[in-house]
């Protein structure tokens, strides 16, 4: 079983009884290690992390057979690492008006609607998905739209920053305009920074977010 296969099982949720099905189905190995993993409370969650180290006190005298297990605890490794990565983090969307007004007068009350912008942060990527609407005037068409999807390296996240922006007096005291957050967020691969639109505290919320998974990037790189 690769580490293709194992992504799409949920072996972090493994019982010892199903982990030590595992080693033996993988390694061909004739010792069942159940009741051993089962008093070690050893099971698919605590198996990605397990060392040879350990094998050995758990009584795994046997070389070759600490070999072998050792690579089926490899590939729970890797399928583990595949899973992290694809993990979302956080998801949310562009906020495009501040106001009802805002979005009566910019929409015709709704007969002309617009798409926001989407936001996806997994664990080393930032992706937006950009709407293009097709459009006869004002009007939007039945047909005809597209989209664009960038794909932001975690790692190539050098700043971030967060601005907290006021809507204007009329509509704050007259339409209940509410302050949005706009996170900057700048790369090392383009000079321009990228913008995302949010309510006012999620902003800071996800810079937090960002900020940590950068952190967690670059000790990776550095280790």
């Amino acid at each position: 079983m690769s580490e293709y296969d194992l992504a799409n099982k949920n072996f972090e949720e493994w019982t010892a009884h199903e982990l030590a099905q595992y080693f033996k189905d993988q390694t061909d190995v004739d010792n069942n290690y159940a009741e051993m993993l089962e008093k070690q409370k050893v099971d698919g969650k605590v198996a990605p992390h397990l060392t040879e180290d350990d094998l050995r006190q758990m009584g795994i005298d046997t070389v070759g057979d600490r070999k072998r297990v050792m690579a089926a605890i490899d590939t729970l490794k890797k399928a583990k690492d595949m899973n992290d990565r694809s993990k979302v983090l956080w998801e949310g969307q562009e906020i495009m008006y501040i106001s009802c007004w805002q979005w009566c007068c910019e929409t015709c009350c709704g007969c002309c609607p617009q798409d926001p912008e989407l936001y996806t942060l997994s664990y080393n990527h930032l992706s937006i998905k950009k709407p293009n609407q097709n459009r006869c005037g004002p009007c939007v068409c039945c047909w005809g739209h597209s989209y664009e999807i960038n794909n932001i390296d975690i790692s190539n996240i050098q700043d971030v920053d967060v601005e907290g922006v006021p809507p204007p007096c009329f509509q704050q005291c007259f339409c209940g305009a509410k302050t949005q957050e706009h996170l900057k967020i700048q790369t090392s691969n383009d000079p321009e920074r990228i913008i995302l639109k949010l309510e006012k505290g999620t902003g800071q919320q996800v810079s937090r977010t960002i900020k940590n998974q950068v952190e967690v990037m670059q000790r990776m790189e550095r280790n």
